[in-house]
């Protein structure tokens, strides 16, 4: 578990840095660093599935332990975003970046900190997933990156930064998720959630830029 969570803190630090020092969009560094890491797990997998048969990590994964672990994890989160210095240079610097300088905020630190931040709950993520299944493989995950846009923006995150917030991100998640198993009992085939899962992201994204819009012009 610590080898997992260690993994993710060095991927979220590598994309942070690049990030902060070298423009680099956040889009572009994670989607090569996603790439990348399936590359490498794949390599040492060596393409097979890893079993975990160890009781003690199955409990991670069962009964009300991941669900524990959200609910803490997002009461957690949402305290810092709301209540701590760092939690508003967070807004400020994705409401706009430059004035966010100017004021005096480190900016790249800030950045690398979010990445890293990031990089763990990833991998806390996936050795909640590993513990679930009882078994590891680099494909696991595939698309959940697109799904955790479109939660994110259902439950008010803009894009384009500076506004969101974690509870709403809960919400966002738990719509998502009902629709989802909405059509897993209907009975619906794969194709179809994946046609309505692509639905929802773009209207998802549309809605964010209409939003924007909408503000600009009250502006």
């Amino acid at each position: 578990v610590l080898v997992a969570i260690g993994c993710g803190l060095l991927a979220g630090l590598i994309n942070g840095t690049l990030v902060a020092y070298t423009r680099i969009p956040p889009f572009i560094a994670t989607l090569g660093m996603m790439v990348t890491a399936r590359g490498v797990a794949k390599w040492w997998s060596k393409g097979q599935p890893i079993s975990f048969p160890t009781e003690g990590f199955a409990a991670i994964g069962k009964g009300l332990m991941p669900v524990i672990i959200f609910i803490s994890l997002a009461i957690l989160f949402q305290l810092i975003l709301s209540y701590t210095r760092y939690g508003k240079h967070c807004y400020a610097i994705g409401s706009n970046e430059d004035a966010a300088r100017m004021s005096g905020i480190n900016v790249q630190n800030h950045k690398i900190l979010v990445f890293v931040i990031a990089g763990i709950l990833a991998s806390l993520a996936a050795v909640v997933l590993s513990s679930k299944n009882l078994t590891a493989q680099a494909g696991m995950g595939v698309m959940y990156e697109l799904d955790a846009i479109a939660m994110a923006v259902i439950g008010g995150v803009s894009l384009s930064g500076g506004r969101g917030s974690i509870i709403g991100t809960v919400i966002g998640a738990l719509i998502f998720g009902v629709i989802i198993s909405g059509f897993t009992f209907l009975r619906l085939d794969a194709y179809y959630q994946e046609m309505v899962k692509g639905v929802i992201i773009i209207g998802a994204v549309v809605l964010d830029q209409w939003r924007q819009r909408l503000r600009a012009m009250r502006a």
